[in-house]
């Protein structure tokens, strides 16, 4: 199994840039901190076209992570 973290820090913005690497790094899992994002706004959709479900976690304002 191949798990990966990545302090994203802003999800939305660095997309482009998590989709990329989710293809060519084929890891189980990614773990997100700093996403930056309230979970409405968490693009789980893409998440989910790429295979990977994903569950967002609101903590503080800043302090968002995400699991896929």
């Amino acid at each position: 199994m191949k798990i990966a973290t990545w302090n994203v820090n802003s999800v939305l913005a660095r997309l482009p840039q998590v989709v990329k690497w989710l293809e060519a790094a084929s890891s189980d899992v990614l773990c997100m901190q700093e996403t930056k994002c309230i979970d409405e706004r968490f693009p789980a959709e893409e998440s989910l076209r790429l295979g990977y479900l994903s569950e967002a976690f609101v903590q503080a304002a800043y302090n968002r992570v995400a699991i896929l």
